[in-house]
């Protein structure tokens, strides 16, 4: 019982400094950031994929994340905003598509060249969905 006792404490010990671990931020990205979000609060860094890094964060107290490449060049942001704030057309779009989905969450995309494009996530007949529309209310996904 002892010894099990002890791998059960050296496991959770071990857990813990993995998870205490921070993110290794370059430099580059940090200062692409801080630029592009001067005004970001309660900043957390997570590892998008082997070339880009998502931070999450607040900007006027609304949920935003954007991701970077390892070199600091910005390739996407996403903010929470509002159903009610979705353009007429999305939500025209997806009441004629989905009729009586209900939206749980939407986000505006934004992307490099001025790219705009909005991921919805609704509820229907007990099932999620997730779409992302173009301002003129076409599916992209």
């Amino acid at each position: 019982m002892k010894k099990i006792f002890s791998l059960l404490l050296l496991y959770t010990g071990m857990a813990a400094a993995a998870y205490a671990q921070k993110l290794a931020v370059p430099v580059a990205v940090t200062k692409a950031f801080n630029t592009k979000f001067p005004g970001a609060t309660d900043v957390k860094w997570e590892k998008e994929n082997s070339k880009e890094l998502e931070a999450n964060f607040k900007l006027n107290n609304t949920n935003v994340s954007a991701n970077f490449a390892l070199d600091g060049s910005w390739t996407e942001t996403e903010t929470t905003i509002k159903a009610s704030d979705l353009p007429a057309t999305v939500t025209n779009a997806i009441n004629t598509k989905y009729p009586g989905a209900i939206i749980f969450l939407a986000e505006k995309i934004e992307k490099p060249g001025g790219i705009i494009l909005f991921e919805v996530n609704l509820k229907m007949n007990g099932k999620k969905k997730e779409l992302e529309l173009d301002a003129d209310g076409k599916f992209a996904k």
